[in-house]
Formats: C-alpha cells, structure tokens, sequence
C-alpha cells in the first residue's frame, strides 16, 4: 500500500513539472505561435527558458520566459522551433530565428538589442556558443536578412512601374 502511494505522488509530480500545452499553438507576448504539428510542453524544472527534444517537442519554462521581454521570448520559441530543421546547431537556430523575426516583423532592431542584452554574460558551456558570439550572429543574419528584405520590395515596387505593359524590344 505504501509502495502504491509513493508511485501515485511520483506521477503527480511528474505531470505538475511537466504538462501538455496546445500542439497546434500558443500565446507569447501577445502572439499566437506554432512550430507546425510540433507539441510544445509547459516545464517549470527546466533550467534555461526552453528547449527542444527531437522526436517530443518544445520544452518551455513559463516562470523563467515571464521575467523576458517580449522580443527575447519570441525570440526563444523560434529559436527552439528552428532546431526541429537545424538539428542541434546553436547559431544556425539562433540565425533562423532572427531571419523569421525581419521576416514576420516581430523583430525590431531594437528588438535584437534585447535579445543580445539578454545572452550578454553567457559563457561558451558545451554546446553552446558564448553570448556575445550568439548575439554577433543574431545581427548579422537580422541585417541580412533585413536587407534582403528591403531589396525584394524595392524590386516589387520597380517592377509594378506604372501599370503599363512595356513594348518588346
């Protein structure tokens, strides 16, 4: 009977740490987010804000993303989503992410100042790249792909013209 009850606590505990939030999407700073068919699991005993396991999901701290900005926890879901395609790659993540910040404008320059201020101080631990390298990559590819951005509009609006169809030559 003592031996049941233990187990009963134990999976108690285990569902509390780490519990199912909606597959489909979920609230960040305002913003309805998804990662495809991706599952993304709430777990307070996570020690980073979130983290991605292949083959389960997105791994989220909801007490740790709550004390981030805005743009840092947006930042922090398309990072993780970013590894379902990048693999275990830390900047190609962190890269991914700020290409779909310029891309879906979530992301300010200003916003990449925050997210930079916020990995400032991190160490180089295993896998992971320092925080000042991390946050040298982030602007990069944020300005790349700003700039990028900006070039396929101004196309656009050159090859829009005046409506006229040009005659061939």
């Amino acid at each position: 009977m003592t031996h049941r009850f233990v187990l009963i606590i134990l999976a108690v505990a285990v569902t509390v740490g780490a519990h199912r939030v909606e597959a489909e999407s979920i609230k960040i700073a305002g913003h309805s987010m998804s990662c495809g068919s991706t599952p993304v699991f709430s777990d307070s005993s996570l020690r980073m804000e979130g983290r991605f396991v292949p083959g389960q999901g997105i791994y989220l701290n909801q007490e740790l993303m709550q004390r981030q900005p805005p743009a840092v926890r947006i930042f922090v879901f398309k990072h993780e989503c970013a590894h379902k395609v990048v693999g275990g790659n830390e900047l190609a993540a962190d890269c991914a992410a700020a290409r779909s910040g310029a891309h879906e404008k979530w992301l300010t320059l200003a916003g990449v100042d925050i997210v930079c201020k916020a990995l400032m101080g991190e160490p180089a631990r295993g896998p992971y790249p320092s925080g000042v390298a991390r946050c040298t990559n982030i602007r990069k590819c944020y300005a790349n792909s700003s700039a990028n951005i900006a070039y396929q509009k101004s196309n656009l609006q050159k090859s829009a013209g005046s409506g006229r169809l040009r005659p061939g030559r």
